[in-house]
């Protein structure tokens, strides 16, 4: 694997780390994903990733991932989803709803910045903007689109790498000298594809010398010699102008640029609505998420703040009669509920200030909040849900790869007495193909279908000779002795046939599937026997310890 630049899993058991490598479907990612950075840092090496060819990412990389877009929404748009009260949507919908429609994941972004600001203005805290970029050996291209002869051959994610590393020592620092930032980092590519970050950050106001100045020390420290003369193009800083414009200003631009290209445009600011290489932001902006995808570069990051899942799931509280039914039937403990009452107001209301103010400010630990996502294991009562190696039984619902499968459930409200479950997710959800319950094969989608004739007339050619009469005569008689069935009667038996094909799949794989767990449930039983059987010859254990029936 480590000759072909592919990760192994890591951060694993052993039981699912072999599981994983055993499966097909975890491959397949793998190896699509690798295929698609390896083709791309061709198109890197070749010059095709330019302003003056495929800006951002190479046409062909773009091209691919509409195709994949297209896919996944075809996908989507086949797909039905029902839950327990029987109301069932298409599964394009519900995902139109969520934070997978680019506008609401843009408006979340600026209303938190916005109000993050508002929040800090309150504390009186100072707000810098920074830009680092890597050193030039990590750039293919110059910045006039000639060929960089300094280039190592690194692509994005190595060049990402870097900057990653960069911030971790720079946070560690941070932390060693006691001073305290929060903010947002945005990763946006540079025209050649290598990315370059932006920082607004806030902190106290006798903090900033030294954030700037440990900032500063770990960008230049690589390759000084290549900023002698202009430390600017490795670090910027930019102090916050209130007087020019709000920090949410300053940022518009990128979160636009790197989401939907869409935003308001500033008046009398030229060309606000073009990217930095002139580009219109709505056209640069499907790049830019191709360029990420490919990538597997996170666009956005808040640091130093609470936690955005616990807004998203106290904004799943709009239902005031469900809320109280819950309270009625759990009867919570009053600080607990006055907690969530206000930090779910806040949220409804579309308060991040106040929300970031309730959760105790800025710039604090996450175990140090009051509330925080609940999260369960699903059980179950399957007892073919045995471990394969040890044998061992388990209530947890397992994975694809043998691994407890928890869900968030709602949210837990701490207090003086103790923690309080809140439920927020009221509804199951199960999900079903268009076509299944018509009778539709999708393995055979793509596929061409049978002619509903019993001649091809795609490629008619010219008979080779006439026939002569006796022949002739032989062939009305079958022609009028065995007409053609109707159209619709065909079709209706190939609709048939592929229901009646499919079932016999289904209850083929079924039944093999049953064959399998239940001799991997006689194999378990016969080792936990021979294990008691050794225990009672050995001594280690009395006939008086074995439940009756347990060896019988």
């Amino acid at each position: 694997m480590t000759a072909h630049h592919m990760e192994p899993p890591r951060g694993f058991t052993i039981s699912s780390t072999l599981s994983r490598l055993a499966c097909p479907l975890w491959w397949r990612r793998q190896l699509r994903r690798l295929t698609s950075r390896r083709r791309e840092q061709r198109q890197r090496l070749l010059g095709r990733t330019q302003k003056r060819a495929g800006i951002y990412v190479s046409n062909e990389g773009y091209r691919r991932r509409i195709d994949q877009a297209t896919h996944n929404a075809r996908l989507l748009e086949a797909i039905t989803a029902t839950n327990q009260d029987g109301d069932q949507y298409i599964l394009a919908e519900l995902a139109e709803l969520g934070l997978a429609n680019p506008e609401f994941r843009r408006a979340e972004l600026m209303l938190r910045i916005a109000d993050t600001e508002r929040e800090a203005d309150r504390a009186g805290h100072r707000g810098m903007f920074y830009t680092i970029t890597t050193p030039s050996r990590f750039h293919p291209v110059q910045q006039n689109g000639s060929i960089n002869h300094k280039y190592a051959g690194a692509n994005p994610r190595e060049a990402q790498a870097y900057l990653q590393n960069l911030w971790a020592k720079a946070r560690a620092k941070f932390k060693r000298d006691g001073l305290g930032i929060y903010g947002i980092r945005v990763a946006e590519p540079h025209h050649d594809g290598t990315p370059h970050w932006h920082l607004l950050i806030w902190m106290r106001p006798e903090d900033e010398p030294k954030v700037t100045s440990i900032l500063r020390r770990y960008s230049l420290e690589d390759s000084p010699g290549e900023v002698k003369r202009n430390t600017n193009v490795r670090f910027k800083p930019v102090a916050i102008d209130r007087s020019k414009g709000s920090a949410a200003g300053y940022v518009a631009k990128y979160v636009a640029k790197n989401i939907n290209g869409k935003q308001h445009s500033r008046q009398g600011v030229p060309g606000d609505n073009l990217d930095h290489y002139g580009q219109p932001l709505e056209t640069s902006a499907p790049r830019i998420e191709a360029w990420a995808a490919c990538w597997g570069i996170r666009q956005f990051q808040f640091v130093g703040l609470p936690s955005v899942t616990v807004w998203r799931e106290l904004r799943r509280l709009k239902d005031e009669q469900r809320l109280a039914d819950w309270e009625a039937a759990t009867r919570p403990e009053p600080e607990a509920a006055a907690i969530l009452e206000g930090l779910r107001q806040a949220a409804n209301a579309g308060a991040w200030d106040k929300y970031l103010h309730l959760m105790g400010g800025p710039m604090q630990p996450r175990d140090a909040a009051h509330i925080r996502p609940w999260r369960v294991v699903r059980q179950t009562t399957d007892i073919a849900n045995c471990d394969r190696i040890t044998g061992e039984w388990s209530s947890d619902t397992l994975g694809r790869y043998g691994e407890p499968m928890a869900g968030t459930w709602g949210l837990v409200v701490s207090s003086q007495l103790g923690e309080t479950e809140y439920l927020t997710r009221y509804y199951r959800w199960t999900f079903e193909r268009k076509g299944e319950a018509a009778g539709v094969d999708f393995q055979r989608v793509g596929e061409a279908a049978a002619p509903w004739t019993g001649v091809i007339n795609c490629t008619q050619t010219t008979p080779t000779r006439t026939l002569d009469d006796w022949e002739w005569h032989i062939t009305e008689s079958f022609r009028r002795m065995f007409p053609p069935l109707p159209r619709e009667r065909v079709s209706r038996i190939q609709q048939q046939a592929a229901i009646d094909a499919r079932q016999y799949r289904v209850m083929s794989v079924k039944r093999r599937l049953e064959h399998e767990e239940r001799e991997r449930l006689r194999a378990s039983l016969e080792e936990g026997r021979a294990l008691i059987i050794g225990w009672l010859a050995r001594g280690e254990l009395s006939p008086a310890d074995i439940p009756p029936g347990a060896i019988a």
